[in-house]
This record gives C-alpha cells, sequence and structure tokens, in this order.
C-alpha cells in the first residue's frame, strides 16, 4: 500500500509541476511593480513598464564577466524576430566593474536597437531575493505584469520560445 501512495504522490507533484513550472503558469504568481525605477546605459531615468512588451516582458540579468552571458545573447539574438512578432518585451540589466566596461560589453554583444539595456540596480534583484552571482538569471513577466517564470542559468533558444509560446497559450 506504501508504493502506491507514493506513486499517487509522485503523480501529484508531477501534474503540479507540468501546470505550475516551466510548462505552465502559476495563477498564484505575485505581480512584478511596474513602476520600479530602472537607469538606461545614457543615464535616463524608466520605470519597467516603460519597456513591457504588450504580450509580456523577458528579463534577463547579465554581467560582464559571465561567459554563459554572452553565450545567452547569442540564443536571444536568434529569436529577435519571434520576439518582436509577438510583441515580448526583453530588457537586459547589466552588471559589471564600471560603466564604461559595461558599454564595451554591450557594444561587443551587439544588442539588438528595441532591446532595453538598463544598469542592474538594487531593486530588482531585491525583488527576486537573488544574488548578482546568479547570473544569467531569467525573469518573465506576462502582459498582467505577473511572474510567470523565474530561473537562474542559461536558456537555449528553444527553451525561451517554449517559455514565450506556453505564455501566450496561456492567454487563450
Amino acid at each position: 500500500m506504501p508504493i502506491k501512495k507514493l506513486l499517487i504522490l509522485a503523480l501529484i507533484i508531477g501534474a503540479g509541476y507540468y501546470i505550475f513550472g516551466v510548462k505552465g503558469f502559476n495563477p498564484f504568481a505575485k505581480k512584478i511593480r511596474g513602476d520600479i525605477q530602472l537607469y538606461t546605459l545614457d543615464g535616463q531615468q524608466k520605470t519597467l513598464n516603460d519597456y513591457a512588451g504588450e504580450n509580456g516582458t523577458f528579463i534577463f540579468y547579465m554581467a560582464t564577466w559571465c561567459p554563459h552571458c554572452a553565450e545567452e545573447v547569442g540564443f536571444l539574438k536568434s529569436l529577435q524576430d519571434f520576439f518582436r512578432l509577438h510583441k515580448i518585451g526583453v530588457v537586459i540589466c547589466m552588471t559589471g566593474g564600471d560603466n564604461d566596461e559595461i558599454h564595451g560589453w554591450v557594444y561587443k554583444q551587439d544588442l539588438p536597437w528595441d532591446w532595453r539595456t538598463v544598469y542592474w540596480q538594487d531593486p530588482l534583484y531585491d525583488e527576486f531575493h537573488m544574488k548578482k552571482t546568479s547570473v544569467p538569471y531569467l525573469t518573465v513577466r506576462d502582459k498582467n505584469s505577473k511572474v510567470v517564470f523565474s530561473n537562474s542559468g542559461a536558456f537555449y533558444s528553444n527553451t525561451l520560445s517554449e517559455i514565450a509560446t506556453n505564455m501566450l497559450k496561456s492567454y487563450k
């Protein structure tokens, strides 16, 4: 009998992960305040809502010293048309040694013009209780400002497109 109960419990947990994990979206997710202040690389003050896409926003946290972050940019660039077509905003929050280092990294990566690159400030990473050593880090905010995905680690283009596709499907 205990094995049967364990199997049922495993099935319930697995279904819960599928529904509320990467493949699905948590209806109880907290919202990310849209009024969080961001600073562009040229020093302008903006809010997260200024950069929100109509159908959601992918917020990437990257660092100049992180080799996986540079790799991540390659995957992101391969999805540039997908994000634009589906009206998903992309914000890249950068941290690094100093302003010159961050500017140089962004220039070297040749980030697309419509991606908003901002300095990584405490309000954003405090919001997710994360450390700056957890890069790359991705937070996905849906069109209702709810966090539907948040995790550290490098993501591949197929994973990023799957997250976006599932988010878009959840609107129907």
